[in-house]
């Protein structure tokens, strides 16, 4: 019940990261324009961009120390929430994936899947 915890925090946050990366995306077109827009039109997005870099580090020792996992039980966790990205990408901000990143979803699940098989199995 403890990795759910974990991978529901994490999808979390992999949903808060993608919304910033779509408003970036739709919003700034050149370095210009992007350094307009997180410095003058939504610097908020600086703020949270860090916070979720603290954050997300924070939450990766949570999971090393209280949860035990191993970095690369937690690097499979953070790649199977990518459909959390990929979705609100595509929901929010109108960005829509293509047949290869779909795929990609489906191959981190399977890596979470053999990673959790395994580690029930030791």
């Amino acid at each position: 019940m403890e990795i759910a915890a974990f991978y529901l925090v994490a999808c979390l946050f992999m949903a808060i990261s993608a919304v910033l990366s779509g408003t970036q995306w739709n919003e700034a077109n050149g370095v210009m324009e992007y350094l307009r827009l997180i410095l003058l039109n939504k610097p908020v997005i600086i703020l949270l961009t860090l916070v979720i870099f603290i954050l997300s580090g924070i939450l990766v020792q949570i999971g090393k120390f209280h949860f035990h996992l191993s970095y690369y039980e937690i690097s499979i966790i953070w790649l199977a929430t990518s459909w959390v990205s990929i979705a609100t990408l595509w929901i929010i901000s109108g960005i829509k994936p293509s047949w290869p990143e779909l795929a990609g979803i489906v191959f981190c699940h399977i890596g979470l899947g053999i990673s959790t098989i395994a580690r029930i199995s030791t």
